[in-house]
């Protein structure tokens, strides 16, 4: 007879391993005594168990096989780990009986990926509307050139947007890692000291640059300079609205100037643009101020990205910066439907960074329907064509909206309308750019790019139709040798995306 407080003898996991009597002395064989069953906990043989319970931590929540087998690969497990240790075919069937042994999982949330609260559509709005902030200070273009003067306008534009963009990446990248650890307030000092520089290296790039348009040339290019970090600022912390009520003054006195045109208007166009800048940078900084005030959590995890990370960060925004001005350059001045051509694809940019963000909640979903690795790999590629397709359609539709208006003004012609087709293309590239970002493929992206704009420069030298290094004076052939590059491009980025976006490890 057991002890009432002794395990259950029928579980299986407990098994006799002695009967005595309570008297001692008495022969053990007796039945008429009482006896208690002494219990211990079964050690079990199966390594398959052992591994189950090494990974019930991390796995507790999975909700198929493929996320297992992720793990596993992930962990260092091969195949012939699963053949030899545990005597499995692959690691997949393996992974396969070790989700069975783990058990039901928790409670998940498996509201459909559509199915988002309000506040998440605010912020697709949000993101979507990205683009049109990128495009607010062209409304300031027209003035700034009638003060700055042809010569250096073009010059400082594309130094002081090169630089901005290789500063405001790497403050971004850097500001985004430390959020991700938890560090709000270290995030907000490096955006701070990010924005507080920004107004000093475009001083640095003016005094470079005074030869080719003096104090107005280097005014501008702190002005651009520091929009640049003050929209980065407030789109971190998320306020987009702030940055258009600031910039609101610069694009009223700009649409002025270009009904008026007169001296006056002209005043009052650039002191409009230096408002919207300083409003916009004094917002920025504002938004930061209480986010710089949080309080952090201990952590191990080292505060800065690797130093090949911020430069991976930095070449890649050289690496664009270079790929948009070497093609657009020799046109801004002179040909008004090619240097047009570059506003479908700013205008939505928004558009791609939102379907970028949208990507990786779709992988997540297809991580937990698929069964199979060549689904989950088929399923994600035709995501990324679905997503590319859409990408590539709301720059399709804005590009015919300018094609229509250039035609009705008497400004369009066939280099005009296939440069507006490759920046469409571009739209497109930036998509598969972006997930190549968010594998840390920066140096594919790099190298991939460098192949393109050497080819464009290259192929037009040899054809004697580059205008960038003042070879010919045939925009339809320089233009059509860009959108063949950016097509090349597309391909390009894809290649890079075989090895690593369809590994299931990335989306648990």
């Amino acid at each position: 007879m057991t002890d009432a407080h002794d395990p259950d003898v029928t579980d299986p996991l407990f098994r006799p391993v002695a009967t005595m009597t309570t008297d001692a002395g008495a022969d053990t064989d007796r039945t008429d005594s009482p006896e208690r069953t002494i219990l211990l906990p079964r050690i079990s043989t199966d390594p398959v168990d052992d591994l189950v319970e090494r990974v019930r931590p991390q796995l507790a929540r999975a909700v198929d096989a493929l996320q297992v087998a992720a793990a596993l690969e992930a962990d260092g497990h091969t195949d012939r780990a699963a053949q030899v240790e545990y005597g499995y075919r692959d690691v997949f069937v393996l992974a396969s009986e070790v989700f069975r042994r783990l058990g039901p999982a928790p409670a998940v949330d498996d509201r459909p990926v559509g199915a988002r609260p309000a506040t998440d559509r605010r912020g697709d709005l949000r993101t979507i509307s990205h683009g049109l902030l990128y495009v607010l200070p062209s409304a300031a273009f027209p003035a700034v050139l009638a003060v700055v003067g042809r010569p250096g306008l073009v010059l400082g534009m594309i130094l002081a947007g090169t630089v901005g963009w290789i500063w405001s990446g790497v403050a971004a990248h850097a500001a985004f890692r430390l959020l991700g650890l938890g560090r709000v307030r270290s995030a907000s000092r490096v955006l701070r000291l990010a924005a507080l520089t920004a107004p000093l290296l475009g001083a640095v790039a003016g005094a470079a640059l005074l030869p080719y348009g003096g104090l107005p040339l280097a005014a501008m290019m702190v002005c651009q300079l520091t929009y640049q970090l003050a929209s980065t600022l407030l789109m971190f912390h998320r306020r987009e609205w702030w940055l258009a009520v600031a910039m609101l003054p610069a694009v009223l006195s700009g649409a002025v100037f270009l009904l008026d045109g007169g001296a006056t208007a002209r005043l009052w166009a650039v002191g409009g643009a230096v408002l919207g800048v300083l409003a916009s940078f004094a917002a920025g900084l504002w938004a930061n101020r209480e986010a710089a005030r949080a309080g952090e959590p201990p952590s191990r995890e080292p505060l800065w990205p690797p130093a090949s990370r911020l430069l991976g960060v930095a070449g890649y925004g050289l690496c664009s910066a270079v790929l948009l001005f070497h093609a657009q350059a020799p046109y801004l001045l002179g040909r008004l439907d090619i240097a047009a051509a570059a506003v479908p694809l700013i205008l939505s940019m928004g558009f791609v960074e939102w379907r970028t963000g949208r990507f990786w909640a779709s992988g997540v979903a297809l991580s937990r329907r698929a069964r199979l690795p060549r689904g989950f790999v088929a399923g994600i590629w035709r995501t990324i064509g679905r997503e590319v397709a859409a990408c590539l359609a709301v720059p399709a539709v804005l590009g015919l909206v300018l094609v229509v208006v250039l035609a009705q003004v008497g400004q369009l012609s066939a280099a005009g309308v296939v440069m507006t087709t490759a920046h469409v293309a571009l739209a497109g590239a930036y998509y598969l750019a972006f997930l190549l970002v968010g594998r840390g493929r920066y140096g594919w992206l790099c190298l991939s790019v460098a192949v393109v704009v050497v080819l464009h420069v290259g192929l037009g030298a040899l054809l004697g139709v580059a205008p960038l290094v003042g070879q010919g004076d045939d925009p339809l052939a320089d233009t059509s040798l860009y959108l063949g590059g950016v097509l090349l491009l597309q391909v390009l980025f894809a290649l890079g995306l075989v090895p690593v976006i369809g590994q299931v490890r990335h989306y648990r």
